[in-house]
């Protein structure tokens, strides 16, 4: 089944909606003050606290030291640290503490070098999320990519995870996943009513028709 991630969590009655609405993953974006859904590290701890041990939190953050990366993977402790940024400063820089299978390496499905850059992250993490980000690395755009060239990294990076985002929502995540059939399906913009704010009527009519499929 394919796992679905809610991402971009600031509120605790969004939270709760969403892992009522059997959300598999949470994400919490850290660290990123350009981003309307950003949140101190005091107050993403609160709300990760209050994550199920059956739900999968994530740190989502955009790399600028290893030293930061070290702070957020050891305060927060969630099960995973998604990073934004350039990858080859990543790579440079990454620490040597952090575990790789709890890394989630981002690339941007609108980068002209998107499937090689895919198949080295890869080579690096478990699982990639494609996205389609800013010149910044940032994701939610509310864009779509080109699905015909995630099914095609989806499949050369196999068994590799691929996680599918970008400007997916409930109309059309089901033509998404079946054109991509990726390991799982990340929203964030096309669920919510403002930035930061979550549509709680989009959440479950989201994660309704992702599970209701048969892949």
């Amino acid at each position: 089944m394919v796992q679905v991630k809610i991402c971009g969590i600031t509120r605790y009655e969004d939270l709760k909606v969403a892992i009522d609405a059997g959300a598999d993953l949470i994400g919490f974006i850290i660290g990123v003050t350009s981003s309307q859904r950003n949140l101190g590290l005091a107050k993403a701890k609160e709300l990760i606290s209050k994550v199920h041990n059956d739900v999968r939190s994530v740190a989502v953050t955009v790399f600028k030291t290893k030293e930061d990366l070290i702070k957020i993977y050891d305060e927060l402790e969630t099960d995973y640290l998604q990073i934004h940024g350039n990858f080859q400063s990543i790579l440079e820089s990454f620490p040597e503490t952090l575990s790789k299978e709890r890394i989630i390496g981002v690339v941007s499905g609108r980068n002209p070098d998107a499937s090689e850059l895919a198949v080295r992250v890869s080579d690096i993490f478990h699982t990639i999320l494609l996205d389609s980000t800013t010149h910044e690395g940032l994701g939610g755009t509310g864009i779509t990519h080109d699905w015909n060239l995630s099914r095609r990294i989806r499949d050369t990076i196999y068994p590799n995870r691929l996680i599918l985002a970008g400007g997916l929502t409930p109309e059309n995540v089901e033509d998404a996943v079946k054109k991509v059939r990726p390991y799982g399906i990340d929203v964030s913009t096309g669920i919510e009513e403002k930035p930061g704010i979550k549509d709680h009527k989009k959440i479950f009519d989201f994660i309704t028709r992702v599970k209701e499929m048969k892949i």
